[in-house]
This record gives C-alpha cells, structure tokens and sequence, in this order.
C-alpha cells in the first residue's frame, strides 16, 4: 500500500513539473512557442504588447513582407513573395515544425495540371503548417514585395505568378530566418 501511495505522489509530482516546464517553455501556452531585398532590421519599434516573448515570424500579405521578432523587438525583415489567388497562402497563427536543409520539394499536382512543377531543389525550408506550408528560399524567382503574389515580370525569369501557398524568398534571407528560428517558433500570417 506504502509502495502504491509513493508511486502515485512520484507519478502526481512529475506530472505537475511537466506542466510547469510546458507552461514555461517556448512550446507551452505562451504565443513566443515558438525577400529581394532583405535588409537587417534596426531596433526602431518595440511591440511588446503585439509580440511579448520568444521568437515571431508575421508574415504580411497586403505588403508582401516578414518580420522576425525577438522578445519584442524586430530582428530581421525582408520582402517576400506569397501565394497567388488560385493557391492562396492561410491566414493565422502557425508554429514551425519541421526544418530542412537542403531537400527537394516535389510537385502533388499532376504533370498536366497548370499548378504542376518539376522537382525543386530548396536550400532552407521551414514547414509551418501541414500540407506542405513552408517559408523558404526561391531561386527561381528575383523580385519581391508588393505585388507579387500576383502576375507579376521577373526581369530575369520572366512573367510569373504568386507561390503554391508557401513563402518564399531570396536564399540570404532563408539562411538567415532557419539559423534563427527553431521548432516551435510561431508564425503568424496575417492580411
């Protein structure tokens, strides 16, 4: 009986520390769970109250830009391309959850299908929500920002449209937000 009662105080205790770590951690309840132009972010904004803890990704369509927040303050920001009207990029708040470096994307749409697309090659790839959303490197694409996400001239590749749903950008930007970032970090996309 002593044994049985010892097990379940050891079984209760451990679970309660469970719960304290998992409240505490970048995982837990807290929102911190956790490009052609890529510039570092200057520290002119803090966003305490949007953006309190840990690490943050926002993604904004209407502009077609990323900002990576740390504690409350931006670290990084850069232009990006999102996915065009047929294939649109989900609105919300996401959390990374796989990291890849490199791979190869592949196509789930059918060689005949307007969407399809030969396999890629992807230096840094961040999946943020099931179903192949990613935020990740484009070397096929060298124009970014405002309007892209739509029909859009690419002086070096032509005329092109928005992402599969993903977002993309340049490859020094990638490098940078997967060095950054962990799993868990959150990601939120919003209009």
């Amino acid at each position: 009986m002593k044994k049985t009662i010892r097990t379940s105080c050891y079984l209760g205790l451990s679970l309660l520390i469970l719960g304290l770590l998992l409240a505490l951690s970048p995982l837990g309840g807290r929102e911190s769970a956790s490009a052609h132009s890529v510039r570092p972010a200057v520290a002119t904004g803090v966003v305490r109250r949007r953006y309190p803890w840990g690490k943050v990704i926002v993604v904004s369509l209407s502009q077609q830009w990323l900002n990576a927040y740390q504690n409350g303050r931006r670290v990084f920001s850069t232009a990006v391309l999102t996915g065009r009207s047929s294939l649109p990029t989900p609105l919300g708040t996401y959390h990374i959850f796989a990291k890849m470096s490199p791979v190869i994307f592949r196509s789930p749409f059918a060689r005949n299908s307007p969407n399809y697309y030969p396999p890629t090659h992807i230096n840094y790839a961040m999946e943020w929500r099931a179903g192949g959303y990613f935020l990740h490197d484009s070397w096929w694409h060298t124009v970014y920002g405002a309007g892209t996400n739509g029909e859009h001239y690419d002086p070096t590749y032509g005329w092109q449209e928005g992402s599969h749903g993903c977002v993309s950008m340049p490859i020094s930007a990638a490098a940078w937000l997967y060095h950054w970032s962990r799993l868990g970090t959150t990601v939120k996309i919003v209009p």
